[in-house]
């Protein structure tokens, strides 16, 4: 690049190693040559290895980098640690005078994940870019077209549009000299655009179009669990059709969710006793007509006996003690157990039968997790029921009754409370942060086993815990349990007799039902889908010292099956498979479906006709509906023009702090103490992230789903189902949280 005359980079020196160490007359020459072509400045010492810039593959990152190297001694130093590095890599070293800038960051000629090279990718931090390259923060992102227009989900707080042009004109001048697309570094200080590093864009693709077959009915976007398209592997160890069918037929319900993937993009809807329709537009089934068919078919009658029998056997209590007697700690010692192994000194065998346990544990464990949700869901929503008729109360207030009692919402950050409070010394933080780690942190944050686990993430914990111990907010455990007694006391006043009575038993059995569902999604998902993650990153390690795949992310666009193979002899070349599924991803993000498929079903017809069992099931699960996903509140379009977004109240309060729109577990390093997170969704999984910020506000969900639950246990005010609240709310902005009404102002005061 600096041959050609057309790029301004930090003048140095490189010293070719060819895999031997510099002898000390050799550094001597070195640092003479430093001097005579720099004089006495800041250096910085990188590695320049030819694994890093092959076409086929990159190593970005893999070797190590010395900055602000001063002095004959420190330069020494630092040449060795680059060499070590190498290890029998060949290997040189490029000392170049350290630009201290302003900004800096990295640039992609074109999209690497879409592949649309209409796109420039722009990432900025301010200061040095090192840490954007090893992942310790997540940068400013712009996106920078070829008309020139640029634009940012962001604030543009470290550059600005026309920066962003002028390095997006940078990394496509680099591309044309060097003939194909271009992943750069760049640095601006003082106004000076730096090139600091070129390597080609190994991961892009050529996008291959996938078929989009539309079943039959009424299909909805499942962005709650699957914002975006799954990995093959993803595909390939979880099924959780499975588990809500298994969970529909223990429960005798008339009609189940079922899960799709459409053209890459999973889709759900409700199907009558898992029947697929056999039209778009069938006609409405009057009830008695439906009751009748209930008694005419098998699986009908099965149902219907399904629903008896819980009522019967109490199956939603049953559950819960099974849980708490039983599931809990056989869960624990099959985790602890598969945690523990050193997947390193495994043979590739012993590696293999290894990954078959953590597979058919997490598929053990979804139906499981389907199950013990639903005394969750029925009993919260049998006192729901009861108090609005016998009270007129509305959810919120109900929800006072079991504040505080979703333990495992709050538990993960309590515990980093704790450590906070606790003012280790360093060595005794770190290695309480390593029990934190082993004991938490083998947990899924996303669905998606290509993400990392929360244990993968220790720049996440570790702000967290800076931010706690910034915050010092109160444990909000008092406030839960002063709200508690309270909320029931105040409903004993009103009520008497049997109404009294039944109320009793109802909260009775909610306080014992409604910490099941954080509780198992701990240990029964997402536990087991990080001990499927680890085997299955071991095995892309393997894989790639082999050759048999290029980087140990292209594990993920295997499946299971072929990794297992691999792992036990049948040594194929997986790198077509790869290269194509890769490609196929590209062309799913560059077409997302639309937010549904078919014509939405009528209105459910009358259950007057229905046994009672089915019909007060119906009723219950029609109610939690609502509550869980909030259909019409998560599909609405609002704009900015009134100054206020609406939503569901989740969780009561108002507070006014700064907008953090965050789209995911990646961005979780944008978020800073008092934040008001706004994001499509969350899971339970993100529940430490609460410990720190203000509030929350969601795109979809109802008062009944993940970030609802978890703002309730942190008491911070949250408002959901707002529709698009991460694409009309600036990041940045001021906004007040009203969680009491479910407003979000964008106008404060």
């Amino acid at each position: 690049m600096a041959r050609t005359g057309e790029f301004v980079i930090p003048a140095g020196i490189v010293l070719s190693a060819d895999g031997a160490q510099f002898t000390g007359e050799e550094l001597d020459v070195a640092e003479r040559s430093i001097q005579d072509v720099l004089g006495d400045v800041d250096l910085a010492v990188r590695s320049s290895s030819s694994d890093e810039d092959r076409i086929e593959a990159s190593f970005a990152g893999k070797y190590a980098t010395v900055l602000g190297v001063r002095g004959k001694d420190a330069l020494a130093a630092a040449v060795r640690d680059v060499l070590a590095s190498a290890g029998e890599a060949p290997m040189g070293v490029l000392i170049q005078e350290l630009v201290h800038p302003d900004a800096a960051g990295v640039a992609f000629s074109v999209n690497p994940v879409s592949g649309d090279r209409d796109q420039v990718i722009v990432d900025a931090l301010p200061g040095l870019g090192d840490r954007l390259v090893s992942g310790e923060l997540t940068p400013e992102s712009w996106t920078v077209k070829s008309d020139g227009v640029a634009y940012t989900k962001d604030d543009g707080e470290v550059i600005t549009a026309e920066v962003a042009k002028r390095i997006a004109d940078l990394a496509r001048d680099v591309e044309r000299v060097e003939g194909v697309p271009q992943d750069i570094e760049w640095a601006l200080a003082g106004g000076q655009l730096y090139l600091l590093q070129a390597r080609p864009i190994t991961t892009l693709v050529e996008p291959v179009p996938v078929p989009v077959i539309v079943p039959h009915g009424y299909w909805e976007r499942e962005s709650t669990h699957a914002p975006e398209p799954v990995t093959p592997m993803t595909a390939s160890v979880l099924d959780v059709s499975s588990g809500a069918r298994h969970m529909a037929e223990r429960f005798g319900l008339i009609a189940q969710f079922d899960f799709r993937d459409i053209g890459g993009w999973i889709y759900m809807s409700m199907l009558p006793l898992g029947m697929e329709p056999r039209s778009d537009k069938a006609p409405p089934l009057p009830g008695w007509a439906l009751a009748l068919l209930l008694r005419l078919i098998p699986e009908g009658r099965r149902r219907i006996r399904a629903a008896r029998q819980q009522r019967e056997e109490d199956l939603s209590m049953q559950i819960v003690n099974e849980w708490n007697n039983h599931h809990v700690h056989r869960l624990r010692v099959r985790i602890q157990a598969l945690r523990d192994v050193d997947l390193g000194a495994l043979t590739d065998g012993q590696l293999a039968a290894h990954l078959a346990s953590t597979r058919e544990f997490l598929a053990e464990s979804v139906p499981l997790h389907f199950l013990t949700s639903m005394p969750h869901f029925l009993e919260t929503t049998r006192l729901e029921l009861f108090c609005e008729e016998h009270l007129g109360w509305d959810y919120l207030q109900v929800l006072n009754l079991v504040a505080g009692t979703s333990e495992m919402s709050s538990e993960p950050a309590r515990e980093l409370r704790r450590l906070a409070d606790r003012g280790l010394e360093p060595a005794e933080k770190e290695q309480a942060l390593e029990e934190y780690r082993r004991i938490y942190g083998a947990r899924a944050l996303s669905t998606e086993i290509a993400e990392p686990t929360f244990g993968e993430c220790p720049g996440l914990i570790a702000a967290q815990l800076e931010a706690l111990a910034i915050g010092r907010r109160q444990d909000p455990a008092q406030e839960q349990q002063r709200l508690r007694e309270e909320a029931a006391a105040q409903a004993r006043k009103q009520l008497q007799g049997e109404a009294l009575d039944t109320f009793n038993a109802l909260l009775d059995r909610a306080l014992r039902a409604y910490p099941l569902r954080e509780h198992n999604v701990f240990y029964a998902f997402d536990s087991p889908l990080a001990l499927v993650r680890y085997a299955v990153l071991e095995a892309g390690r393997r894989m790639q010292r082999a050759e048999s795949i290029t980087s140990v992310d292209d594990v993920f666009y295997c499946t299971a099956d072929e990794v297992q193979k691999w792992l036990e002899g049948q040594r194929g070349d997986l790198h077509v498979h790869v290269r194509r599924r890769r490609g196929e991803r590209a062309w799913i993000l560059a077409h997302p479906g639309p937010a549904s498929y078919g014509t939405p079903p009528p209105p459910p017809p009358n259950t007057r006709w229905l046994p009672a069992d089915v019909r007060e099931m119906l009723t219950l699960m029609m109610r939690i509906g609502q509550r869980l996903v909030a259909p019409e509140g998560s599909s609405q379009e609002q704009t900015a023009d009134e100054g206020i977004l609406r939503g569901t109240p989740a969780s009561p309060g108002t507070y006014i702090g700064a907008a953090r729109i965050v789209a995911n577990e990646r961005e979780f390093s944008r978020i800073r103490p008092g934040d008001v997170l706004v994001c499509p969704t969350t899971r339970s999984s993100w529940s430490t992230v609460f410990a720190s910020i203000g509030a929350v506000v969601t795109d979809a969900g109802g008062a009944l789903c993940h970030p609802a639950i978890i703002a309730r246990e942190h008491r911070i005010p949250a408002v959901v189902a707002t529709g698009n609240a991460t694409k009309v709310i600036r990041d940045g902005a001021i906004v007040m949280v009203d969680g009491t009404n479910g407003t979000v102002n964008l106008r404060t005061p």
